[in-house]
């Protein structure tokens, strides 16, 4: 048998799972820590905003009088980590509060001119690492790639709410002690 025929014919590791190393979320993680990195360092050390920051800087933009819980909703992130960033960003003249007049306990948040402008300076930055990381793919890989990538995005909701009414609900101050069987 040909080598590259039998090397063809053994389970890709999405297939195989046989370690965490195959595992899909952990390997897309690899992917994210990797290339993550760089653009932690271009928000933090060329512009004094966290990545998080960073992803809210950029939802915002062109999202003028966005609620805090929809900003958080497009961003599938929890509302606390959301809210911590916002203000944070609001400390740092990036983004702005108008209250509501109808409840003053809510507010719409909006980029500020700092926040429009640190958006126009590292968003061409972001992009172009993106861009360095998807060159290792061939225009048709990378077109594959995105399809693919969609079609996992999908099966992902659809196994989320399956598993939603399974999987006992994230309480991370209960701390590390797992539960007592039952």
């Amino acid at each position: 048998m040909n080598f590259l025929i039998f090397i063809a014919m053994l389970p890709s590791p999405s297939q195989r799972l046989a370690t965490i190393d195959d595992l899909l979320l952990y390997r897309l993680s690899q992917l994210s820590a990797a290339a993550g990195a760089m653009v932690v360092r271009l928000c933090e050390g060329s512009h004094g905003v966290t990545r998080r920051e960073w992803g809210v800087v950029a939802q915002l933009y062109g999202h003028a009088g966005v609620l805090p819980s929809e900003l958080a909703d497009r961003m599938h992130r929890d509302r606390a980590r959301t809210s911590r960033a916002l203000t944070a960003l609001l400390r740092k003249g990036l983004i702005e509060r108008i209250a509501l007049p109808h409840d003053r306990r809510s507010a719409r948040v909006s980029l500020t001119l700092a926040g429009r402008q640190l958006y126009e300076v590292l968003m061409p930055q972001v992009q172009a690492i993106n861009a360095q990381l998807v060159s290792a793919l061939s225009h048709d890989e990378a077109a594959a790639f995105d399809d693919a990538l969609e079609r996992l995005r999908r099966q992902a909701k659809i196994l989320q709410g399956q598993w939603e009414l399974v999987l006992p609900k994230a309480n991370r101050r209960l701390g590390r002690t797992p539960p007592a069987p039952s």
